[in-house]
């Protein structure tokens, strides 16, 4: 049983290590695309917003389905306190369907349900408790790398985007999660909107993406 857990787990690697997914930003009239990184940067009414797809998605074994992580980058440029809060970032893809953002919380929940049997790109996780253990105690002892288990999950926190006002001159950095693996789509767009505006009206920002294969 152990062996075959074994090549099913090298199988999966080496899938993940083939993939060659690549989320692109498409231009937009007011924007300006970084092809260096692949981001594009979006200036609008006194607030300047860089948004990319990370490359270290968390893509687990035993988790519901991929969640792909933004970076996001919001700068003030107004005179006036801005705001972004969670519900101001919304992910459609191609076929209009909705995903909300996920919290760190949220996050951190769906990776806790296993987590000694997870397998997160790019590290490789445990799936069974003696090895957790022995890897553990080598760890400890004899290297000082880090390893999935002791350092992801606060990571999920530190590197999140703080939802936070913005004060005039200053910037915010992180990371926006969605539960949407961009393997299965052609296509996402990411609509961002100022605190208190309508979900009825036009997003105050706009960033689609291409997902090329």
């Amino acid at each position: 049983m152990k062996l075959a857990l074994l090549i099913i787990i090298s199988v999966f690697l080496f899938a993940s290590g083939c993939s060659t997914v690549k989320v692109v930003p498409e231009q937009v009239a007011n924007g300006s695309v970084n092809l260096a990184d692949n981001s594009q940067t979006i200036t609008h009414q006194g607030t300047e917003i860089s948004v990319r797809v990370d490359e270290t998605g968390i893509n687990a074994y035993n988790l519901e389905g991929f969640v792909t992580a933004f970076m996001v980058s919001i700068r003030n440029t107004s005179g006036s306190v801005i705001a972004f809060p969670e519900d101001s970032f919304v992910l459609v893809d191609e076929n209009n369907l909705q995903y909300t953002l996920l919290t760190p919380d949220k996050v951190r929940e769906m990776l806790k349900k296993d987590s000694y049997y997870l397998m997160p790109y790019p590290y490789v996780g445990f799936y069974y408790l003696e090895d957790y253990q022995k890897t553990n105690f080598y760890n400890r002892s004899n290297s000082s790398l880090p390893y999935y288990y002791e350092l992801y999950p606060q990571d999920i926190y530190t590197k999140a985007l703080p939802m936070v006002p913005v004060i005039p001159g200053m910037k915010i950095e992180g990371l926006t999660y969605f539960k949407f693996d961009p393997a299965n789509h052609k296509n996402i767009k990411l609509l961002i909107f100022a605190k208190g505006a309508t979900k009825l009206s036009t997003p105050d920002f706009l960033f689609p993406f291409k997902i090329v294969k």
